[in-house]
């Protein structure tokens, strides 16, 4: 049983989904991070989702635009972002899930990436804007070294899309509760109920809701739709970049608030 098995099968044993909170990797600064990584894990995260700082984000809101900013302005770069994993590994070990863009993994090259990505310790990668059909070295690669495939379905995918998808998948599929880019919202979309069914009828494998998930009363709801998984971004990331702003730790409240929204991924 892998590490994403384990994590979901342990949620759905204590009745809740899996709350997986996303940082981007060296923000505000590599020791910061490893604090807010610290702060999530001691929150009660089940699953850790990290993003590759990149120059163009096209999948990412300004709020994590900025973010990645920061993060190549303090020095963010392979051996770093390997080294910062490890770290991580060294104090949990429940999944890592990594974010990033096909040039970021096409910089080193697909075989030299996903074998560091692996032996630091990532379970998964999802490409933004890579689809199954176009992975070619990189999907390769991914099931060489053992590293599960995560790919995105919306309100838009038609049913037989999604089967395809989900039968490329290893981990979870990943679900846009809307359409557009990451970003906190201040209500859901009234679709996600839907989508989340019309998934079921085509795969068993676990679904993860993401975009615009900001509050413990969304996570609710997307876990009353049915959800094994609940991704935070955004709300997360505006924490950390007012925290670098005030020149403070923002570690206290990151713990504080990932607990709120764990606390809200129980059913019944």
């Amino acid at each position: 049983m892998n590490r994403y098995e384990e994590a979901f099968k342990g949620a759905k044993a204590r009745r809740e989904s899996a709350l997986i909170p996303f940082a981007v990797a060296g923000d505000p600064g590599p020791e910061a991070f490893l604090e807010v990584i610290k702060a999530y894990v001691d929150g009660g995260a089940d699953v850790l989702e990290i993003g590759y700082p990149f120059s163009d984000p096209v999948a990412d809101g300004p709020v994590n635009q900025r973010a990645a900013r920061r993060a190549i302005k303090a020095g963010l770069n392979h051996a770093l972002f390997f080294s910062l994993v490890k770290e991580i590994r060294s104090f949990t070990d429940i999944p890592i899930g990594l974010l990033t863009y096909a040039n970021t993994i096409n910089h080193l090259g697909a075989e030299a990436f996903c074998k560091r990505a692996a032996r630091a310790g990532i379970d998964s990668v999802l490409v933004a804007d890579m689809p199954p059909e176009e992975s070619g070295d990189i999907g390769v690669n991914m099931r060489k070294h053992g590293l599960g495939r995560v790919y995105i379905v919306s309100e838009f995918t038609p049913d037989g899309r999604m089967r395809y998808i989900a039968g490329h998948v290893d981990s979870f599929v990943y679900v846009v509760s809307r359409p557009g880019v990451t970003g906190a919202d201040t209500a859901l979309s009234d679709s996600v109920k839907a989508t989340l069914k019309r998934l079921r009828s085509v795969t068993d494998k676990p679904a993860a809701v993401g975009f615009g998930i900001s509050t413990p009363e969304h996570a609710r709801e997307v876990t009353k739709a049915g959800a094994q998984g609940v991704i935070v971004g955004s709300a997360l990331v505006s924490m950390i970049e007012d925290a670098a702003d005030k020149g403070v730790s923002p570690a206290r409240a990151l713990k504080k608030r990932v607990k709120e929204l764990k606390a809200a991924t129980r059913r019944g």
